[in-house]
């Protein structure tokens, strides 16, 4: 499967659920079903938690500033851990893949192929004519 990768700059913005260009698509599809995409999806929620710092701004003791930045981050994990899925998901469909594709990737294939299986999948997409479930053949 071919793609092209975004730039640090469009990156950014899909880190902070924006919508890629079209000559990013395939790469999309590849982000949300490769092997580390867990670890990519953290990657990005660590992204979205650099604000949490500020937190080190405001005045009062260093201990409680700490305590509120590691607040945030445990309750950002922990809801970013139970949506995963979903996210991954959400910014499929809004790259206009069919809903329920990344979870079909992952399971149908194995660890050998699954760039295979994800390629089949969106050379059959590619065009967007295509059956919008592939679950209801």
């Amino acid at each position: 499967m071919r793609f092209v990768r975004p730039d640090p700059l469009h990156w950014l913005w899909y880190a902070v659920g924006g919508t890629l260009p079209e000559r990013n698509r395939m790469w999309v599809l590849w982000d949300l079903t490769a092997r580390t995409w867990v670890l990519r999806h953290f990657a990005r929620v660590m992204v979205l938690f650099l604000p949490i710092w500020l937190v080190l701004l405001v005045p009062g003791p260093l201990s409680l500033r700490l305590s509120m930045v590691a607040a945030g981050y445990a309750t950002g994990l922990y809801f970013s851990l139970s949506f995963m899925e979903d996210a991954a998901e959400r910014r499929l469909v809004k790259h206009g893949f069919p809903a329920g594709i990344n979870r079909d990737i992952r399971e149908e294939s194995d660890r050998r192929d699954r760039a295979e299986v994800a390629g089949l999948y969106a050379s059959l997409y590619a065009d967007g004519d295509a059956d919008p479930d592939p679950r209801e053949r």
